[in-house]
């Protein structure tokens, strides 16, 4: 089979992450990836075609996308399809692909996968990672009423129409997915969860000494949608101040200087800035337990892959969430793996940083759970297959 496979993440195909994991496994089992990924424009960055880890790479300049304003980002948001939609006429005009494969965001693909599917005769395949702009709006980053999210609601019901199957990474992501677009049949919308090579990841028990602080991690973007506010304050908490634990934020985003300004301040924390990925697998093994954060004002289930990578090292996770996400159901039932706060309540959260503090047993038993759940439901060998049994059907 012949992909192509559009992207706005930064992906290196050397190194772990979900989106090189899918593809490194898509070319192991057979099959020919061209990968047409967005970059931003800077000093020397320019569109073109190189190979990379026998895969085709076909990299696109564009405006500036991360830690910027998000008027700056929504403007070069929309200059993205028509920029890869031009690369892709100009240095893959003789190509033939068989199944196009994107994920949100961003949801300005639509004119890229509609071009693809008419030129190469091709299927498609959304892999729904953000439900947009219902998550920007849910967070007050715009209103429903205005004309910013009108478009995008417009760009987002064009992208499903076009897909020809959409995976959602959870149940309750599917659900909402329908509910809120009525014209999408059902047998269109499958589960496709967050997927990753569990075989290089070694997972090890929790190995907190006796005296020594919890050390708990939260590591990936600093953005809004992350409630760093909310765990700052919860950290900042008094109460806190009295449990043997220490909060390591890992990572960059729009709100990195709110968390660097906090570290300064709060002898309980501490900032790190981004390590790659396998260096930050290195500095996990010494940490105890993950954290997972969202606004509680979300009204979709999301689903944030970073808990994939405490599974992996078999580390117990704290979910501190909106409501309506089934990542309760998956820490606290399915997986086993964790414990659940409302990411609005102090009290909850400290009481969760409690219990893990209290009893190491129980949370490496938390963790071992979330690794043998790993292993049986999030391998990147399931993604392959369900990838090619929707290309059978």
């Amino acid at each position: 089979m012949k992909i192509l496979y559009l992207t706005l993440s930064r992906i290196d195909l050397k190194k772990q992450g979900i989106y090189s994991d899918l593809i490194n496994a898509l070319k192991d089992a057979g099959h020919a990836v061209t990968l047409v990924q967005v970059m931003e424009s800077g000093k020397k960055e320019q569109t073109g075609l190189s190979n990379e880890e026998d895969v085709t790479i076909l990299r696109v300049a564009v405006g500036a996308l991360f830690n910027v304003n998000f008027i700056t980002k929504g403007i070069n948001t929309v200059k993205i399809g028509p920029l890869v939609k031009a690369a892709i006429k100009k240095y893959l005009k003789d190509a033939d692909f068989d199944l196009v494969l994107y994920a949100t965001p961003p949801i300005t693909f639509a004119g890229v996968v509609k071009y693809a599917k008419k030129r190469y005769g091709c299927r498609s395949f959304l892999m729904l990672k953000d439900i947009f702009p219902q998550n920007a709006a849910d967070i007050g980053l715009f209103s429903e009423k205005g004309p910013l999210y009108l478009y995008f609601r417009g760009r987002e019901r064009a992208l499903y129409a076009l897909s020809d199957r959409i995976g959602c990474m959870s149940a309750g992501n599917r659900e909402y997915l329908l509910a809120h677009n009525p014209s999408l049949p059902p047998e269109k919308v499958s589960i496709f969860p967050n997927t990753m090579r569990v075989s290089e990841r070694t997972g090890e028990p929790y190995v907190r000494k006796s005296g020594e602080p919890l050390r708990v991690v939260f590591g990936g973007n600093f953005g809004r949608p992350q409630a760093i506010g909310f765990l700052i304050d919860a950290i900042a908490d008094p109460g806190m101040q009295e449990i043997n634990a220490r909060f390591l934020f890992v990572g960059n985003g729009s709100e990195t200087e709110k968390v660097r300004e906090a570290a300064e301040r709060l002898p309980n924390m501490e900032y790190i800035p981004f390590m790659e990925p396998d260096k930050y697998d290195a500095f996990m093994q010494s940490c105890d337990v993950g954290l997972i954060s969202l606004d509680h004002r979300f009204t979709i289930p999301n689903y944030p892959s970073r808990i994939l990578s405490y599974m992996a090292m078999a580390k117990p996770v704290i979910a501190c969430t909106d409501p309506v996400t089934d990542m309760r159901k998956l820490v606290e039932e399915e997986a086993g793996c964790g414990l659940w706060c409302e990411s609005n309540d102090t009290d909850a959260f400290r009481e969760c940083v409690r219990k893990l503090e209290a009893d190491p047993a129980f949370a490496a038993k938390l963790g071992e759970c979330g690794r043998q759940y790993l292993e049986t439901h999030f391998d990147v060998a399931g993604s392959v297959k369900k990838i090619e049994e929707m290309m059978k059907g």
